[in-house]
């Protein structure tokens, strides 16, 4: 049976609105790299100071765009819900974090999850600056329904550390957000001379942010130095690897996502 001619005549349409869609995405314009966290600007502003540390397109998201946050004492700032799932972690300070019905007050090393159009607050209630990082995320397909809408707080203090051959692991989470299916992060510590693993490849994109410590990382082929506050970006299917350089342990988050 042959299809009606409104059917011919829809099909060049909607290749052309496709092909339309995939001229507006991003091109995937980041690469391996360390970023320093001594070489990043501060801005200045009536909250505290802001510092851009990665902003483009990978392989999976249209938008990764990662800035660091530092908000003075007694400062506010309400969330009224973002087009982009967003994580913070912080690294100095403490961070009064309300959402869901839920407050938690997260220290250095605390992480904070919100899919996209979530709704909350943070506040700086202490006596001195408290310093964080906010990653916003977009992936290149549809926007999922029904998806894991639910914050998610957990403070250092409440990540379980599990012995390994090489130092300790603290799984944090593994659950989807409205743009990936898949947000999995983990905190490793290295003890001195430990090497992370053999260089080798995955599909998935991986972030790599430095707590402490002073390590070497490998990336198709160079070799990179890296610090407390540092992060390490890594593009699908390039080579990597993480030894540390230190005289004493060293601390690290690692993440990666699925579409």
């Amino acid at each position: 049976m042959r299809l009606p001619h409104i059917v011919f005549a829809i099909l060049p349409l909607l290749s052309g609105i496709t092909r339309l869609y995939a001229q507006t995405l991003p091109a995937d314009t980041l690469t391996g790299q360390v970023v320093r966290w001594q070489q990043l600007v501060a801005t200045s502003s009536h909250r505290g100071t802001s510092r851009m540390v990665l902003d483009g397109a990978t392989h999976d998201l249209s938008q990764l765009e990662i800035k660091a946050l530092t908000l003075d004492t007694g400062v506010i700032v309400a969330a009224y819900g973002s087009e982009a799932d967003e994580l913070i972690i912080v690294k100095d300070g403490e961070l009064d974090v309300s959402a869901d019905a839920d407050q938690r007050m997260l220290g250095p090393g605390g992480v904070a999850i919100f899919a996209a159009g979530s709704k909350y607050s943070l506040e700086n209630g202490g006596q001195t600056p408290v310093t964080y990082y906010l990653f916003h995320f977009r992936g290149r397909g549809s926007i999922g329904q029904g998806r894991n809408d639910s914050a998610f707080l957990m403070d250092w203090s409440e990540m379980e550390a599990k012995t390994t051959d090489k130092g300790f692991s603290r799984q944090i989470c593994s659950r989807p957000v409205h743009w990936l299916t898949k947000l999995d992060m983990h905190a490793t510590t290295l003890n001195p001379g430990q090497v992370s693993h053999t260089p080798h490849t995955h599909r998935a994109e991986e972030i790599i942010l430095m707590r402490s410590g002073n390590v070497e990382e490998y990336i198709g082929g160079k070799y990179y130095k890296a610090s407390a506050g540092d992060l390490i970006f890594l593009p699908s299917g390039v080579p990597h690897a993480l030894e540390n350089k230190g005289t004493g342990t060293c601390e690290y988050f690692a993440l990666f996502w699925l579409q």
